[in-house]
């Protein structure tokens, strides 16, 4: 894998936690009760910009990687989702949570080297 590989593997697993990310701020905004349409609608819009940008840049690994290669890292999306949307979101983050998260990156690593 060459750097820039590796580089659009990290970018396309940034847009997916990135778009997730911003699409539950979305639906946080809207479920306000008195909440700003057009401050969630750019935040929804901006989701969907990302979330194409990560369809397009895997298209394009896809073809470059077999897919038992790429996808193991994009398991790491959900472990990434897990402590971006602690952090960013204020989400509760478990001892359950944390130890999947722990055995799903294990998982993930013992693929990659294959």
């Amino acid at each position: 894998m060459t750097p820039f590989a590796g580089l659009l593997i990290f970018v396309t697993v940034s847009c997916f936690v990135a778009g997730q990310i911003l699409l539950k701020h979305a639906m946080d905004i809207m479920a306000r009760p008195r909440f700003s349409r057009v401050r969630a609608t750019v935040v929804f819009a901006t989701a969907i910009v990302v979330f194409a940008a990560n369809f397009f840049i895997n298209i394009g690994l896809l073809q470059r990687f077999d897919l038992s290669y790429f996808f193991p890292f994009q398991g790491m999306s959900v472990i990434l989702i897990a402590f971006v949307g602690a952090y960013v979101l204020r989400e509760r983050l478990t001892l359950r949570l944390t130890i999947g998260s722990a055995v799903i990156s294990l998982g993930v690593i013992f693929v990659s080297l294959s």
